[in-house]
């Protein structure tokens, strides 16, 4: 890997001043082709299929007795469903407005994060799907909750939620999986293409090639669907890039102020506030900006791109959470200079239930880990700071869990008639399966960044192609001014 490795830029640059087009095809190739750090690698899925295999017992214990287990009540009939189905669903749609936008915005360093972003929201969404199945009564029908003909005429309710858990399951696939791909065709051609000079090196060297790489040519052959990186293909790739991510932008924004609409139009005190789907979109874009970072980070520091995700793609992304964290910041404070100030008896209790009540903890979890940490980046070192972007991060994404679960439990747990109140405590069950959710996304994640490139290499080369012949020429321009002229060094002077 050492021989793949580009040199970090000097300066405040977004790509190393030595990168070329064949240096970077190589370095990011590299990593599906040769699998360098096996053993960090294997460790590390190792640990994946461990959450993954509780996953699964999770899964065969609830079929057998119930959903139950999780601690669900009259009262909180969501528990910590609920919670993880809309903390995926907010780090997916985080993830993927970003890449969306900084496509449509034409933003020249996207091409370190977008692929990130992009797989982040694909794998995000595979885990919130599995949420709205495993919840139902009977999961192995989980197609009646789709409007489908059938010889029976049913048709779903349309007024139940489930339903419409579904379409944004579906559609959040669709778009996910269409904007994935399409952005790593042209890096599935690049891979194709290195497979088949590998074989053929192989096959020159030793008189025939190995059967794996001749697999892996053909593999990543087939799902290149014939790309050859033609003009037509360029301009139809790019219309129908924009086209999905412009998609991509209206579902995150109709979702995620769609589902906080419907809880805001209710009249359950902490609820019935306007800001909420603000603070809804603002808190998802938020947790899929940290996932997202915290995972850059990680392919920067593992694979030793320095070259290709700088440290001022680091500062951008700590910008970014800077300034959604004080989004974050202002629509808590409003919310409660709002209860306070003109708020009636119920909606004041809510917001003492949350700070000192029997979850206060997820609302301590939410000041400590998604108010707080991003406020650290006003300070430029740790903009800079590798370490300290991913551990605000994964910060952020914790606290944008506590707040799902302060938000729903709290107010579901005590409604206005005394009757209907039951305490709720969290069950080991629910832990563990929004742990072995989890390790479904980490092993899917792996798997990506072993056989897949974690960095766009189209978007890399062409940013190699705008800004180092741009910085050549400046130097170019600094040695030639500071050049002395010949008539100042042979003591002459230039005739009229």
């Amino acid at each position: 890997m050492s021989g793949a490795t580009l040199q970090p830029p000097s300066g405040t640059g977004l790509i190393g001043p030595d990168a070329t087009l064949h240096g970077i095809g190589r370095a990011v190739a590299s990593v599906p082709l040769t699998h360098p750090l096996n053993r960090r690698w294997w460790i590390a899925f190792a640990g994946a299929l461990a959450l993954l295999g509780l996953f699964g017992g999770v899964l065969c214990y609830l079929l057998l007795t119930g959903v139950g287990i999780w601690g669900n009540n009259n009262a909180v009939v969501w528990a910590l469903d609920i919670a993880s189905y809309d903390w995926w669903i907010g780090v997916a749609s985080g993830s993927l407005l970003v890449s969306a936008v900084l496509l449509l915005l034409g933003a020249e360093w996207r091409g370190a994060v977008n692929r990130v972003a992009e797989t982040v929201a694909l794998l995000c969404t595979c885990a919130a799907g599995l949420y709205p199945i495993i919840h139902l009564g009977r999961p192995w029908f989980f197609f009646w909750n789709l409007p489908y003909p059938n010889t029976y005429d049913l048709w779903p309710q349309f007024r139940s939620p489930l339903l419409w858990d579904a379409i944004d399951i579906v559609s959040y696939l669709v778009v996910c999986v269409s904007l994935w791909y399409i952005g790593l065709l042209p890096d599935l051609a690049s891979l194709r293409d290195r497979a088949v000079e590998d074989a053929l090196a192989q096959e020159k060297a030793h008189g025939r090639p190995r059967k794996r790489s001749l697999l892996k040519a053909q593999a990543y052959g087939i799902v290149a669907s014939g790309w050859r990186g033609s003009a037509a293909h360029w301009q139809l790739w790019s219309q129908a890039y924009r086209t999905i991510a412009l998609l991509g932008v209206l579902l995150v924004v109709s979702l995620q102020t769609g589902a906080s609409v419907m809880l805001a139009g209710s009249v359950m005190p902490g609820w019935h506030d306007t800001i909420l789907p603000v603070t809804f979109l603002v808190n998802a874009v938020f947790s899929g900006v940290g996932v997202t970072a915290a995972i850059v980070v990680l392919i920067r520091s593992v694979y030793r791109l320095d070259g290709l995700i700088s440290a001022r793609h680091l500062e951008i992304l700590a910008r970014l959470m800077l300034c959604l964290g004080c989004a974050s910041l202002y629509c808590y404070a409003t919310e409660f200079f709002s209860t306070f100030l003109h708020g009636d008896q119920q909606e004041r209790d809510v917001l003492i239930r949350r700070i000192t009540g029997a979850h206060a903890w997820a609302f301590w979890t939410v000041v400590a880990c998604l108010l707080i940490p991003a406020q650290a980046f006003w300070s430029a070192r740790l903009r800079r700071s590798p370490l300290a972007v991913a551990l605000i991060g994964v910060l952020i994404a914790i606290g944008a869990y506590a707040d799902h679960v302060m938000v729903l439990v709290v107010t579901l747990a005590q409604d206005f008639l005394p009757s209907s109140r039951l305490a709720y405590s969290e069950t080991i069950w629910g832990v563990a399966t929004f742990a072995g959710s989890v390790g479904l996304f980490l092993t899917l994640l792996l798997l990506f960044l072993r056989y897949l490139p974690a960095v766009s290499i189209t978007e890399s080369r062409r940013l190699a192609l705008a800004v180092v012949p741009a910085a050549a020429e400046r130097r170019a321009v600094k040695e030639a001014e500071a050049r002395p002229l010949a008539s100042e060094r042979d003591g002459t002077e230039d005739a009229p």
